[in-house]
């Protein structure tokens, strides 16, 4: 079989309870459907040989297994096939040759190869003319003995080379299922595994905070894969008291998990490698609270854009920074939408929104987010939209129309299709007046096909067939309607009252539950909340508060909030300044909600020990033309030990809860702001 055969088979394989349609093939493979008829005809003499039950074109179009399909059985026949079975292309046969050539130490004749790739001697010569480019590319010489046959001349650095380059034009991954992978590595004698490679060196970078552009890791790990397989020196080891980079001492700590020696020839061969193909400016030591702060601002800016709540979703924010810390699972999420769930997500809209602004997490990791990583962002955001929505009191709306009920009636099943509100009424314009008056419920909002004039709340104009600016609309005002909500407590107790009306039938009944809720849930409050620090009570300090009515730049408050921090021994004044350059470099990621800002730099750059400073601007500064102005200007810096996220989850707090800066302004010492900022609710 072919190529295209086999991978079609392996596909029908790994996808046995789907229906596959030709389409799929033809579509992916950009061939006529003659052409695909040809490629099952040929995978029919393949399973007939077996024996077992041929593939069926049917006239929808759907590819069918017969009854004595056994894919146990298929899939251990298609890999026992051979380079005679299994008809390798001009390229294939070259990379099968020269990875033959470079991992023997003995000689090979051209005979021996033209026999076990079931081609003549002269298709051998003229691969072999090919195959010598590439060698003298790498610095290797092929040596050919009329007598012996060939073998390859060169050094550890050029072999790793050559394979390094072989491995990635096919493409290789631990988890490829590619027959033409898997026919190559079963002639090699591997030692050790990709996978198993790949896993400990991740492991590594994770510990160490480091961050790669996946491709770039994958060539890294390849690299070590290659060499640890068939390039392992004999020389002197790596002696403990040399310098190694951070790139550098994932390798070593590979060997000591791996059990594999580090040689000084396998070092410099390795930083050779780095060097030669810029791999090592791809790598950087990625402080966690800057990466917090990075993709804060940029669910910031996607909120602004489509109008859903999404830095309160702390599990969103944990697996975003999972994600791009690991450098794993990008792409490769797969998520079950509820079968219940039947609210509106415009997944073009939202994946043209993460494509505006992944600029925002580019700039901050150093490389350009890949489709897969931007693909699995959007996921992660349609599963916070779905989880989050759940939880939401609903929104309780009134339609009107018109006057013609047949309008309003067509609205309203549009709107239960998008939308979960809970829709009070249909009426005709005429009657809004008097029906608020009447309605003893609060409505949240009106949805309206033509004008309404009221003021006893709002009133989105839609037209009678929703567009797409409709739905940003009225997901705008659920936005808004949601920032009201000030408490997880309070957010709770309201979809818990809700609940009971849902299932309660009884009117009367279900206002009693509700109110002995209400009831319950203020006894508790009352009788068991202490005072209690908060997380921020841990580092800040009323020493470390400023207060100041002064006019400044925002680099001025900077280097006036680190003050106290400075005198007190607490850090060096260079960490300051490397606070400052992180703002010229990323912008004003540094405010983190309304009028709170955190400076904040590594901990390399002259930490001390960690530290908590506050400088209170009753005048506010900006951090870029036309933003908001920010009062609050904390100052954080930690040793590494311990990275307080807790910290800088109540810090962004601050910011997001209705009037918090605005009091926090209008007290006037130190002592005040401090027990508002560590009791205060």
């Amino acid at each position: 079989m072919r190529k295209r055969s086999t991978e079609i088979i392996q596909t029908i394989l790994r996808d046995k309870d789907k229906v596959l349609y030709a389409k799929d093939f033809t579509e992916k493979y950009g061939i006529t459907h003659k052409t695909l008829r040809n490629d099952i005809k040929e995978i029919n003499q393949f399973l007939r040989s077996i024996p077992a039950s041929e593939l069926v074109l049917t006239e929808k179009g759907e590819i069918i297994c017969g009854q004595e399909f056994d894919e146990v059985i298929v899939k251990r026949r298609l890999y026992e096939m051979d380079a005679y079975t299994y008809k390798l292309s001009t390229k294939e046969r070259q990379i099968y040759t020269i990875m033959i050539l470079t991992t023997s130490v003995h000689y090979i004749t051209m005979q021996s190869l033209a026999g076990e790739l079931y081609v003549s001697r002269i298709t051998i010569v003229n691969d072999i003319d090919a195959i010598k480019k590439i060698y003298q590319k790498a610095g290797a010489e092929l040596m050919v003995d009329p007598g012996k046959g060939m073998l390859l001349k060169c050094g550890n650095r050029e072999k790793a080379e050559i394979l390094t380059f072989i491995f990635k034009e096919i493409g290789y991954k631990s988890h490829s299922g590619d027959f033409f992978q898997h026919m190559l590595l079963s002639r090699m004698n591997l030692s050790f595994e990709f996978a198993d490679i790949f896993s400990c060196m991740q492991e590594y970078v994770l510990t160490h905070h480091m961050i790669f552009a996946e491709d770039v890791f994958n060539e890294i790990v390849l690299y070590v894969f290659v060499v640890f397989n068939f390039c392992r020196s004999v020389t002197s080891l790596v002696k403990s008291d040399e310098t190694q980079s951070e790139i550098e001492v994932m390798l070593l700590h590979a060997g000591a998990v791996m059990n594999v020696s580090i040689t000084s020839n396998m070092l410099k061969g390795f930083r050779q490698y780095i060097q030669k193909h810029h791999l090592d400016s791809f790598v950087e030591t990625i402080d966690e609270i800057g990466l917090y702060k990075i993709v804060i601002k940029f669910l910031h800016k996607l909120e602004e854009r489509i109008y859903y709540a999404l830095i309160d979703d702390q599990s969103l924010i944990d697996s975003l920074l999972m994600h791009i810390k690991h450098m794993k699972n990008w792409g490769d999420w797969r998520v079950e939408f509820p079968e219940e769930y039947e609210g509106y997500i415009d997944y073009a809209f939202l994946e043209q929104a993460v494509d505006e602004y992944a600029p925002i997490l580019e700039g901050f990791l150093g490389y350009q987010l890949s489709n897969n990583m931007k693909k699995s962002i959007v996921i992660h955001i349609c599963v916070s939209i779905i989880r989050n929505q759940r939880y939401m009191p609903k929104m309780s709306v009134l339609i009107v129309c018109p006057g013609s009920m047949a309008t309003g009636k067509y609205l309203e099943a549009q709107i239960k299709n998008y939308f979960d509100f809970q829709i009070v009424d249909v009426i005709a314009v005429r009657e809004v007046s008097q029906k608020m008056r009447q309605m003893s419920e609060q409505i949240d909002f009106i949805i309206s096909t033509v004008t309404v004039h009221t003021d006893i709340c709002p009133v989105i104009k839609v037209h009678p067939f929703l567009k797409m600016e409709d739905m940003n609309l009225l997901q705008k005002m659920v936005f808004q309607k949601q920032r009201h909500v000030q408490s997880t407590t309070t957010q709770k107790l309201s979809a818990m009252k809700n609940m009971i009306h849902n299932i309660v039938d009884d009117s009367t009944l279900a206002k009693i539950l509700c109110e002995k809720l209400s009831d319950v849930v203020e006894d508790y409050q009352s009788n068991t909340l202490i005072r209690q620090k908060k997380a921020i009570g841990s580092l800040l300090e009323p020493d470390g508060i400023q207060i100041t009515e002064e006019d400044m730049s925002w680099r001025q408050a900077m280097y006036r909030v680190a003050v106290p921090l400075e005198q007190a021994g607490r850090l060096r004044k260079e960490y300051i300044e490397k606070a400052i350059r992180n703002v010229e470099q990323y912008g004003d990621y540094i405010v983190v909600s309304n009028g709170v800002a955190l400076a904040h730099a590594d901990k390399d750059a002259g930490v001390i020990k960690d530290c908590l400073g506050l400088l209170l601007l009753r005048n506010g500064v900006c951090f870029a033309e036309d933003s908001e102005r920010v009062h609050l200007l904390f100052c954080f810096a930690t040793t590494g030990e311990d990275t307080h996220l807790d910290i800088l989850k109540e810090i962004i707090q601050i910011g997001k809860q209705d009037g918090k800066v605005q009091k926090l302004c209008a007290l006037n010492t130190r002592q005040e702001i401090y027990e508002e900022l560590i009791y205060g609710e």
